[in-house]
């Protein structure tokens, strides 16, 4: 689906809610952009299982703060395709530095760009420029500046798509291992 204007503004968050995952991140991004007039939609998918009752607190003053977040809650691995198919980007803001991110994999296998933190195996995994893009890793300003570099900018979506290496499947990954025991 693309915009009637065609913008790619779907963005979508796969994962853990939790603060090292980065969903404040990506709230505090998406309301930075509603402030800016900046239209978009952003999905947050995953559990809150084991959180504290103080980040709670805060992700659901931080969700209120955001009209373009909705909270999906949790998935499974059987739903993952049909959800990346309702977004155009996968955003990765991790806080931490991610060292073999499978969103990351899962988001190319289905054909959608990353973006992501500017470190670690976020920033190995996702080429800048190529098949996604960084921002300042825990910087919301920074998310919402690429976010909306992301929504206005012509041809960037199809040009990181086009950028996208097929992803090696389970057999392949494990015939190259095997390969380099021998």
């Amino acid at each position: 689906r693309v915009a009637p204007e065609g913008r790619r503004d779907r963005f979508g968050f796969f994962g853990h809610i939790n603060r090292f995952k980065g969903s404040m991140v990506a709230l505090g991004a998406s309301a930075r952009l509603t402030k800016q007039g900046v239209a978009q939609d952003l999905a947050l998918h995953g559990g809150t299982a084991w959180q504290p009752d103080e980040f709670l607190a805060d992700f659901k003053t931080a969700i209120e703060a955001a009209p373009g977040a909705r909270h999906h809650g949790l998935y499974n691995a059987q739903d993952l395709p049909a959800k990346i198919a309702t977004v155009d980007w996968v955003i990765m803001p991790s806080i931490w530095w991610e060292n073999a991110p499978l969103v990351a994999l899962e988001a190319f296998r289905h054909g959608r760009p990353v973006i992501c933190g500017n470190v670690g195996g976020m920033a190995e995994s996702v080429r800048d420029g190529v098949d996604g893009l960084h921002f300042p890793v825990g910087d919301p300003a920074g998310l919402a500046a690429v976010m909306q570099r992301a929504v206005e900018e012509p041809g960037l979506w199809q040009q990181l798509v086009q950028g996208i290496a097929p992803v090696r499947s389970i057999a392949k990954a494990a015939e190259e291992h095997l390969a380099l025991y021998r």
